[in-house]
């Protein structure tokens, strides 16, 4: 949090600090996870450059792993897409072979009161970016037969996650096919009544998907409801029809999973590179699975905390904005000095 604390040896000093603890970690970073690393453009961010560095390709995980030591950027990133040429600088010369699909959930776009306005990452807005993540991996599965091993979730190393689908299959969607996916998750023009066809009503807990979904919803908010669309299967008044598309908007705003929708819809995107380091929290961009997220934000935190031994003194340049960060309680005003683990005083 560099615009919040400074080092009492100096703010020059704690980013050479910060450099050491990045490149040390990065000779034994673990690259097994970047899959057709040759195929990729990189780009990255430095802690004392200004802009980012991309167009830049490697022909195997050691030239990475060398440039990443000898330069210690801040960020590293890399493209969705694959490319015969990721090196070239012109988009249109590369060679686009397809692109992974890849949804980015960050607490910074959840209209959550944990998440609206803050500055720092708290386990309240993570946890918030969990649901969300829960609820796009149901979507997934349910909706759209991605089994759980075609997968892959990362924590982002700051607020949200990201997921990544490295499919054949859809690695040839256009954008507008991406475009479609976006709208389904988001509930665009959604409208109930398109679940009711003649005496068929598709709203049961026991259907997958959207249907078992409403269902469990629609019993949450009026159960009598539910049970008049369970037991009468009439053609439906139009009455219960009414009182059905009443629900729209809430349907939208509880079941669509708030996703960035360029993320997914950009094909060249560059997106954070699986176990680089976030610059702003020094935390690991790692992969995690469902059991984890089940087991809380506190574990995946966990997994991701890299700086370990130590601890920091800091000063700080103002008051912080919480009294908790990453599950620790950190207080004072501007001016305060403060001893916490090096791990935290970077974050």
């Amino acid at each position: 949090m560099q615009e919040l604390v400074i080092s009492v040896f100096g703010m020059s000093g704690f980013i050479n600090l910060v450099k050491v603890l990045f490149r040390n970690y990065y000779r034994g970073v673990d690259l097994s996870e970047i899959s057709d690393l040759e195929r990729r453009e990189f780009g990255f961010q430095f802690f004392d450059k200004e802009g980012m560095i991309r167009h830049i390709a490697f022909r195997n995980g050691d030239e990475l792993r060398h440039y990443l030591i000898s330069n210690v950027p801040s960020h590293v990133y890399y493209s969705s897409a694959l490319y015969n040429d990721p090196a070239n600088q012109d988009m249109d010369a590369k060679g686009w072979l397809g692109a992974d699909l890849i949804f980015d959930i960050d607490g910074d776009h959840l209209p959550t009161q944990n998440c609206q306005g803050v500055e720092l990452m708290t386990l309240e807005c993570l946890n918030d970016a969990t649901e969300e993540v829960n609820k796009l991996i149901d979507f997934l599965i349910e909706d759209f037969g991605f089994s759980d091993s075609s997968i892959k979730i990362f924590f982002s190393g700051h607020r949200g996650y990201h997921v990544h689908i490295e499919l054949p299959d859809v690695r040839g969607l256009t954008d507008e096919e991406r475009r479609e996916i976006v709208d389904y998750l988001l509930l665009r023009g959604f409208d109930i009544e398109r679940l009711i066809r003649g005496n068929t009503v598709l709203i049961d807990a026991g259907l997958r998907g959207i249907g078992g979904r409403l269902a469990s919803l629609i019993h949450e908010l009026d159960p009598d409801l539910l049970s008049t669309l369970s037991n009468d299967r009439r053609r439906l008044s139009k009455y219960v029809i009414r009182k059905l598309k009443s629900l729209n908007p809430i349907v939208s705003e509880r079941l669509s999973t708030h996703v960035d929708e360029v993320v997914t819809m950009d094909v060249h995107r560059l997106i954070r590179m699986p176990n680089s380091l976030h610059g702003k929290t020094g935390l690991r961009v790692v992969r995690i699975s469902p059991s984890d997220l089940e087991r809380g934000v506190e574990f995946v935190i966990d997994k991701a905390v890299q700086f370990r031994k130590g601890s920091l003194t800091l000063r700080l340049i103002k008051k912080l904005p919480v009294r908790r960060v990453l599950g620790e309680d950190v207080s004072g005003d501007e001016g305060s000095i403060v001893k916490v683990p090096t791990y935290l005083a970077y974050t």
